[in-house]
């Protein structure tokens, strides 16, 4: 029998920090062991043959020791600081970093958690080179678009995700502690694989795992507050009614609907008798908490072995807002098994669950109909929200957004979504790999609707005839969708004399969607504080249903060659097919191809002691587009086919005018419409400095998307609505640079990141032009370029009217001039022009970190160097909605009769007019400005204790910290507007929070 003995030791770090988890295996068998908390290790091994023993952890070099005759073995672990040897998610499957031929990027677990969002979508904003995040506001709960270089199509141009190998709806299904890595495929060579999703680029999203050795248990408590981070005031109420006066008389009034005496007597009426002669700040009375809460709850329980490895996360997160009835609560759980089954049989086996619930006033959610920060700020203070005595007030003529939020109603959408995954690995022989995967994912939503009518009273107590709305309504909604994602990959890996390298996929997919939705509502409650649908009246009902489904079927496959790490060629090609159209036009196949030379391993390069490495690279691929939207904006899942939509119409029966409900075809169906494809061109450089303490990366694409599909114009005689089309061209242009310095000095480490790339969306040819509102679409003009008028400041005199070209023949001094572009002595629609475009150009991030002795030490910024940005109506007309309030910035700043010559030279806004603002405010050059700016996303401090005095009590570390999103910006907006927002949404907040994470 063979004789055996005991070897034992102790793996430390390179600071002599005991490291748990370690990985020890006898070489060429599966014996082996992992270390305990204390870095300990005991492990039987032969006494006859000569025994190596591999040893290997995470983030640190391998190392194998041949033993001697010795009992015991100490090791000391290196760290891995070679970025470029990080093994990178790829499209089914990974690589070494260095290894890649496409334009990929990827950002750690620290990059996404260290920034302290809600949503993962917020924390990608300024961290990757080539990716634009675009937040609208930061109501509890609210996401962001995602933009990968630029705009590829004119309908859909979000990113396919996918998160540890299959497609998810959203990116912030997945709570941010349980993200590993994030992987980026910009361009058509890395994304090619994904065929007809992967136009707009791909995120893939890589969950931790347990790793074998490990046990801990993770609890993280952290509470924040959150303060809007720019606030407009507005006008007293006397200047209110003054500059409401000189609006009407500049209409042509004769005098304005406020008394002289009334204005100068009105605070001391207010004083005697507030209920007649209100002086309300709405949003003092409505926005009641200038501090909202959020807080989060983490608890992550980890355990591995050789044969089975676990890591289960339970999360929390709940939100609230400024405003009364408004808040946001999230669970997120999620179980990751990797169970090995033997040598050769592995399974992966995960299974998650979320749940939403998203609460607000009536009407507020989801189509934000009624937005209480706006109603707040349009209101002015002449009208009353609540009398001395307590009862909610008229407001204006029933309008009154304090009594929405107090007996309005609610709004309340609960989602909840439960999945998994289920993966088997077969390894038959080396280097071959089997895996078969299942991933169901069900979606169970409802929404209820609730919008109460209510009653006022007069100021004197009496009952009054004025109402909020005709009646109190109940909205209900259920959904269920299924979405089953199945794969089944052969990859083969072989190398050749250590000189040639093969890696070789071929794998098939398919995915498969289905929804139902259902609706009923009701109206006319005698009892308005009963919100179900069976108190409603059965003369006043409704419901509704719909459902619809999709498939791809595809198979794809990818062959990677290397010839001695040198030089790299990658070649995919993907065939889809598609239920979205008709079943001749249904296939699409997706090639690319890319190669890559390593020069700094040429030996001309191997004496240049300052360059660690030097890869050039190219690129070319196609990927395509197979979401469609209809005429509403929505998912359009039957293109092709002839579909009836149903309607209300008005009919003349037996003298009287009924309501009756038909059917018919509305659209005009194209029956040949079929994929959009999106072809790009990339070329790129990768190079490490100084032993890969200077990290650098650069890109330059041409991207040209074709065949994409547009509403296009048909004879109006066929009465039909437009059609989609393949008939547009897209160009974009651009270029990626991401530069990282990392170093260790004793005992303080720190790095520095920064990126900067710009994308340029060029419209080819659309066959027409499509306007947006105040953008365009056309052959030559950037993608949504401002299109209108150019100014020449405002008219001064009567004198400068006379005989000049004008908008509007009731145009007066104070109004703005506008230039005769085509000289024909008029101002016209013909005078318009392409003003610039309104997508952020030049877009930067970056981020210093830094520790020592236990403190940790992190600043992240972002930006946009270049943007048209137009300032909303809503915070440069005063008198919104011909009643509404007047901004205090604009307070001595508009032409008026009143002022001097000079003063109205140096004016800012026209003169306060309703009859000319649909000449003064129409798009101009006037209310462009530059919209770009620099933005301090994130300052966090903290403090871990040390492990010896930790251990004693069982604890592995304990963590305390600070931190603060959006504390500042620099941008050329006016000082109450937030450059992201612009507008009178639910603000941008700065959030400042404190939290802890202990683990055992």
């Amino acid at each position: 029998m063979a004789q055996t003995r005991e070897i034992s030791g102790k793996i430390t770090d390179e600071k002599l920090k005991d490291l748990p988890g370690v990985s020890i295996v006898i070489k060429g068998t599966q014996r082996g062991t992992v270390t305990d908390v204390n870095g300990q290790y005991h492990l039987p091994v032969s006494d006859q043959n000569p025994v190596i023993l591999t040893f290997s952890f995470v983030g640190y070099r391998s190392q194998e020791i041949t033993l001697a005759a010795q009992s015991r073995l100490d090791v000391v672990m290196t760290p891995e600081d070679n970025a470029l040897s990080e093994v990178v998610v790829v499209g089914y499957g990974t690589q070494k970093k260095k290894d890649l031929t496409g334009a990929i990027s990827t950002i750690g677990s620290k990059d996404v958690a260290g920034r302290q969002t809600v949503q993962i979508s917020e924390a990608l904003q300024g961290s990757i080179a080539g990716v634009s995040v675009t937040r609208n506001g930061g109501a509890p709960g609210a996401g962001s678009s995602i933009l990968i270089r630029g705009i590829t199509t004119i309908g859909t141009n979000s990113p396919l995700v996918i998160v540890d190998g299959v497609p998810v709806s959203s990116i912030d299904n997945v709570n941010a502690g349980d993200v590993e890595s994030i992987t980026v495929l910009k361009d058509a060579a890395s994304a090619a694989i994904y065929g007809s999703r992967g136009a707009a680029g791909v995120i893939l999203v890589t969950t931790k795992r347990a790793k074998a050795g490990q046990g801990s248990l993770e609890y993280t408590y952290e509470y924040g507050v959150q303060r809007a981070t720019a606030t407009p005031d507005y006008v007293g109420v006397q200047d209110y009614m003054r500059y409401f006066n000189e609006q009407a008389t500049n209409d042509g009034a004769s005098t304005g609907p406020f008394a002289k005496a009334l204005i100068d007597n009105y605070l001391d009426s207010n004083r005697v008798n507030p209920d007649n002669f209100p002086n309300t700040n709405w949003q003092k009375s409505m926005i009641t908490r200038s501090n909202a809460p959020r807080q989060r709850h983490d608890l992550v329980f980890t355990m591995g072995t050789d044969k089975i490895k676990t890591k289960a996360s339970l999360g929390y997160t709940n939100s609230g807002a400024f405003y009364d009835n408004r808040s946001y609560n999230r669970y997120l759980f999620r179980i990751n098994n990797d169970l090995q089954v033997s040598n050769k049989i592995g399974i992966n086996l995960d299974v998650f669950y979320k749940r939403t619930t998203n609460k607000g006033n009536a009407n507020e959610l989801p189509d934000n109909s009624f937005n209480p920060i706006y109603e707040s700020r349009i209101m002015p203070p002449i009208y009353d929200d609540v009398y001395t005595d307590g009862r909610l007030a008229l407001g204006k003529d029933g309008r009154n957004p304090l009594a929405q939020l107090r007996q309005g109603g609610f709004t309340k959408s609960l989602s909840n979504q439960i999945g998994g995954r289920i993966s088997l690995n077969y390894k038959p022989v080396k280097g071959l790999t089997f895996t078969a995967l299942i991933a169901p994912v069900f979606d169970l939503d409802k929404s209820k609707y609730f919008s109460r009518q209510i009653r006022f009273t007069a100021a004197d107590g009496k009952p009054s005839p004025v109402v909020n709305q005709a009646r109190t309504i109940l909205i209900e909604g259920r959904s269920e969708s299924l979405s089953m994602n199945g794969q089944a990959l052969v990859n083969y890996v072989k190398e050749i004399n250590g000189v040639h390298s093969f890696d070789i996929l071929a794998g098939y997919e398919e995915n498969y969607r289905s929804l139902e939705t259902l609706g009923a509502s009701r109206s006319g409650f005698a009892l308005t504080d009963f919100p179900y649908l069976n108190s409603g009246s059965t003369e006043l009902r409704d419901n509704s249903g719909g459902a619809n489904e999709s498939g791809l079927h595809s198979f794809f496959g990818r062959l990677q060659y290397n010839y001695k790490s040198k030089y790299f060629v990658q070649g995919n090609l993907r065939s889809d097919l598609s239920s979205r159209f008709a079943s001749a036009y249904r296939k699409a196949v997706y090639p690319s191809v890319s190669a890559g030379w390593t020069v700094s391993e040429e030996n001309f390069m191997k004496n240049v002691s300052w360059l660690s490495f030097l890869k050039v690279r190219g690129s070319w691929g196609e990927a395509g587009n197979e979401r469609l939207l209809d005429k509403d904006g929505n998912p359009a899942y039957y293109p092709y086919m002839a579909t009836i939509d149903f309607s209300t119409a008005l009919f003349y029966q037996n003298g009287s005018v009924v309501p009756l409900t038909g059917g018919g075809q509305q659209v005009y169906a194209v029956k040949n419409i079929t994929w959009e494809t999106s072809r790009t061109t990339d070329f790129g450089l990768d190079a490490a400095f100084l032993n890969d303490r200077l990290i650098l990366g650069a890109d330059y694409y041409k991207k040209t998307t074709t065949d994409i599909l547009l509403p296009l114009d048909i004879p109006l005689y066929m009465g039909y609505d437009k059609p989609n089309q393949n008939a547009g061209t897209l160009n974009v242009k651009g270029w990626e640079l991401e530069l990282a310095w990392k170093d260790r000095i004793n005992k303080f480490g720190y790095s520095l990141a920064a990126n900067l790339s710009d994308a340029k969306s060029t419209v080819g040819d659309l066959k027409g032009t499509e306007f947006r509102g105040d953008q365009i679409i056309r052959n030559g003009s950037e993608y949504n370029e401002w299109f209108g008028y150019l100014s020449n400041g405002l008219f001064q005199t009567q004198d400068e009217i006379t005989g000049a070209p004008v908008l509007n023949v009731t145009t007066k001094p104070g109004d703005v001039r506008y230039v005769d572009v085509n000289k024909d002595g008029k101002i016209t629609t013909d005078d318009k022009v392409l003003l610039g475009g309104a997508l952020p150009r030049y877009l930067y991030g970056g981020n210093l970190r830094a520790d020592y002795a236990g403190f940790d030490f992190g600043i992240t910024f972002q930006g946009v160097g270049k943007k048209r940005s137009r300032l909303s109506s809503e915070v440069i007309q005063p008198f919104a909605e011909a009643f509404g309030n007047m901004p205090a910035d604009m307070k001595g700043k508009f032409w008026s009769v009143n002022n001097t010559a000079q003063q109205n030279i140096a004016a800012t806004y026209p003169r306060l007019s309703r009859n000319s603002n649909s000449a003064n405010y129409t798009l101009s050059d006037y209310w462009l400005i530059h919209g770009g700016y620099f933005r301090l996303k994130n300052i966090t401090l903290g403090y871990t204790l040390k492990q010896d005095l930790m251990k004693r009590i069982g604890v592995q570390t304990l963590r305390f910290y600070a931190s603060a999103n959006d504390v500042f910006s620099l941008s050329k907006f006016p000082k109450y507007l937030d450059p992201e927002s612009g507008s009178y949404a639910y603000p941008i907040v700065s959030t400042f929070m404190a939290g802890a994470t202990i683990r055992f």
